[in-house]
């Protein structure tokens, strides 16, 4: 039964850390300090200092941290395309 009350406290201490990162990523995208942008390659969101599109992002830069098995399976580029973004 300890593991499971173990468990709970690790999973509120996980989400209370994640919502308390995106409560501060906001309020840098309200103060202008850190923009959400898309990326003008593979239109995935990324971090940016100014608010317009990046030429590349870690997904660009990175595919196969980000997606390593997809990466193994297709080489060479891994982009998203039709995605139908309206932005």
């Amino acid at each position: 039964m300890e593991i499971y009350e173990v468990l709970t406290i690790a999973l509120i201490m996980v989400l209370a850390a994640g919502t308390t990162v995106a409560i501060y990523l906001g309020l840098a995208n309200w103060v202008g300090a850190c923009y959400v942008v898309r990326c003008s390659e593979c239109h995935h969101l990324t971090f940016a200092s100014v608010n317009q599109p990046q030429s590349s992002c870690a997904h660009c830069r990175h595919p196969m941290i980000l997606h390593p098995l997809y990466t193994t399976q297709h080489p060479g580029m891994v982009r998203v395309v039709g995605d139908h973004l309206r932005y």
